[in-house]
């Protein structure tokens, strides 16, 4: 098999177990004794130690070499679903939880995408790349909405037995990420590419990720991007798959056996709209389709605490996913055509740590404000609709009237790609 072949089978088990396992974390935490204080904070610093450990990982990515890399990350993914299979004791699982790799969003976690992609584009020649980056997202998206199926299919019966029941079906259900991570490890040693390769592809790879790096004519365009990425990355924080799980069981009733299929058909939602979002933007340009596919979606997030029953804030749900990822590949492709191509390497680590640290921040706060009243009321939601409109407004207000340093026509490619956003796997949200 083709290393893309290859690496699109391993990131749909993947993603398959982070969404399954999404599904479930906050309720397994709970049933372990946890408060839903707790659990926020659990999920940050989840969130925030992936953040960081990726980073570290890859700046000593070229000496331990990328397969040992690839082989380590499934070794803490089958350590960590051992762990939380089968561990009684709370506070071992909240370490297996924040240590090990783990996807309260849904969707991506770990070192995987930024060694898979460097594979992808070391493998594959020029011209294929924006096919081979479409196919790796997809699949993706598709892994991740099978895993929140399957998870709600595999813990209903349990779930509406007794509580000893439900906790048993999500024991099985990281037991079964554990084998995930053990059929990753197979697939990585069938990759036969040029190690030698790999490790240059992978140095500039790291180079391009740090933060700190050369930036010029564009430095005050890119801190404020960075900013405002920020504000949006945090107010996503405050929803998490994860969280929201537990908000519709708080308020409905609704477990896993509905919010399984809801967030099944979200993530194919959202897969359709990477597809639809070269179209708007070809007929409205890029910082409108970013502003006003992603403002109103911003906006309903505030609604959803008014929603009268389950079936409305479903129904809220999955209208938003049509629209609410479609900025995503668009952003990629904005900030790199915003700064001069020798600044893209220091565009691109300063937006991307901006975005994976305010993202993880935010579930602290959600966990704290999901208490009580806040469950009724809905005030992760409120938040993050505020800060998301913030976002979408000082876009708009801060860039309408900036020249893009390359013009949208010279990028076309870049452009009409879905597959822009091969790097959105830290951003989600």
């Amino acid at each position: 098999m083709s290393a893309l072949t290859i690496v699109c089978i391993a990131k749909a088990i993947r993603t398959f177990g982070f969404g399954a396992i999404s599904v479930i974390l906050a309720l397994f935490l709970m049933e372990k004794g946890f408060s839903t204080a707790a659990v926020g904070a659990i999920f940050s610093a989840t969130l925030i130690e992936d953040a960081l450990a990726t980073a570290l990982v890859s700046a000593f990515a070229v000496r331990l070499g990328l397969r040992r890399v690839l082989f380590a990350s499934c070794a803490l993914v089958v350590l960590c679903g051992l762990v939380m299979g089968l561990c009684q004791t709370p506070w071992i699982v909240a370490c297996a939880a924040i240590f090990g790799i783990i996807s309260p969003a849904g969707y991506e976690g770990g070192p995987f995408s930024p060694v898979e992609q460097t594979l992808i584009s070391e493998s594959e020649p020029p011209a294929r790349l924006t096919r081979a980056f479409s196919w790796y997202n997809l699949t993706g998206f598709g892994g991740a909405a099978l895993g929140a199926l399957f998870a709600g299919l595999a813990t209903a019966g349990g779930g509406a037995l007794s509580s000893s029941s439900a906790i048993t079906s999500y024991q099985a259900l990281f037991l079964l990420y554990a084998v995930g991570g053990a059929l990753l490890a197979l697939l990585y040693c069938m990759l036969d590419v040029p190690g030698h390769l790999l490790e240059r592809e992978f140095a500039s790879t790291v180079q391009q990720r740090l933060p700190a790096v050369n930036l010029h004519k564009s430095r005050g365009n890119v801190f404020k991007l960075a900013a405002l990425q920020g504000i949006d990355a945090f107010g996503g924080g405050f929803v998490t798959q994860s969280l929201v799980v537990y908000w519709f069981l708080a308020r409905y009733h609704a477990g896993p056996e509905v919010t399984g299929p809801l967030f099944f058909w979200a993530n194919v939602l959202a897969a359709i709209s990477f597809v639809l979002a070269p179209l708007v933007v070809r007929r409205i340009g890029l910082l409108k389709t970013m502003v006003f596919t992603h403002l109103p979606c911003s906006m309903a997030l505030c609604l959803a605490p008014l929603m009268p029953d389950v079936q409305a804030a479903t129904w809220l749900v999955l209208g938003r996913s049509l629209f609410s990822s479609m900025d995503i590949p668009v952003r990629q492709a904005y900030s790199m055509l915003l700064v001069c191509p020798d600044e893209r390497p220091a565009a691109a680590g300063i937006i991307s740590t901006a975005r994976a640290l305010s993202q993880g921040a935010a579930p602290l706060l959600s966990g704290l404000v999901l208490s009580g009243a806040g469950v009724v009321l809905g005030l992760p939601f409120i938040c993050a609709g505020a800060l998301k409109t913030v976002y979408d407004v000082g876009l708009f207000a801060c860039f309408h009237n900036v020249p893009l340093e390359v013009l949208e026509s010279d990028e076309e490619a870049e452009v009409d790609a879905p597959e822009s956003a091969a790097e959105i796997v830290s951003t989600r949200g």
